[in-house]
Order: structure tokens, then C-alpha cells, then sequence
């Protein structure tokens, strides 16, 4: 009785846990360019790269989470304060209490000629949002 009881209460907490797999999907391959953008990953096992095909990291675009933040690639991070620091990522997915958090840089998205379409606008901020300077 006190396995069920523990499944019963640990299935919903492991359950929402994980990022939101198809929003972070739709937006990846939202992403506008005047090019079809490549995506490389080092962590290929993970179940969010099902629709997104993957490349080698010479032929990438974009490299979502790298562990190396040496690179001149446009890159997608994994936490805000990776956002903060490193000007070549134009956007960061990653969680908070438990939630899957999307955030793009407005400027960073112009500068490398990317844009997403009209309804994910809601996941677009301005530079100054980083600085907590934006009224």
C-alpha cells in the first residue's frame, strides 16, 4: 500500500518535471533566416531533437546548449544568467519552478537576421530586460 501511495504522489511531480517538449520544438523551428537554419547539439540523446534534425558542429547554425561558450555560432543557452553573459546567445530555454522559460533578445534576434513569427512574441524581450533597466 505505501508503494502506491508514493508512485501516487511521485508520478505527477516527475511527470511535469521535464521541459514543455513540443513548445520548445515549435519555437526552434520557427526560428526565420534567409537560410534553413542547422542545429547542433552534444547531448543528442535527449528526447526535444526528435523533430529537430541535427548536424555536425562545422555545419550548425545555431548550437543549442553548448558546453563550450567559446564559440563564434549563434548559440542558445541553457539558464538566464548564461543569457546575460555570453552576446553571442540570442535566447535561453531552460526551467523554473519546475515551468519550461523561453526567452529570445529582441536586438541579438535583428543582429543575426532572425526573426520568430507574430505568436511568439510573448517569448521576444529587449536587451535592457537582462539589466532589470527596462520601464
Amino acid at each position: 500500500m505505501k508503494k502506491i501511495a508514493v508512485i501516487s504522489i511521485l508520478f505527477p511531480l516527475i511527470t511535469f518535471a521535464g521541459l514543455n517538449i513540443n513548445e520548445v520544438n515549435s519555437v526552434l523551428l520557427s526560428i526565420h533566416s534567409l537560410n534553413k537554419l542547422k542545429f547542433h547539439s552534444s547531448e543528442t540523446n535527449n528526447a526535444m531533437y526528435r523533430k529537430i534534425n541535427l548536424t555536425s558542429y562545422d555545419d550548425a547554425d545555431i548550437l543549442l546548449f553548448p558546453k563550450n561558450a567559446e564559440s563564434e555560432k549563434i548559440v542558445i543557452v541553457s539558464s538566464y544568467e548564461e543569457l546575460k553573459n555570453d552576446k553571442n546567445s540570442i535566447g535561453a530555454i531552460y526551467l523554473k519552478k519546475n515551468r519550461t522559460q523561453i526567452i529570445f533578445i529582441k536586438e541579438r534576434l535583428e543582429n543575426k537576421l532572425l526573426s520568430l513569427p507574430k505568436k511568439f512574441n510573448n517569448y521576444i524581450v529587449p536587451t535592457c530586460y537582462l539589466n532589470s533597466t527596462c520601464i
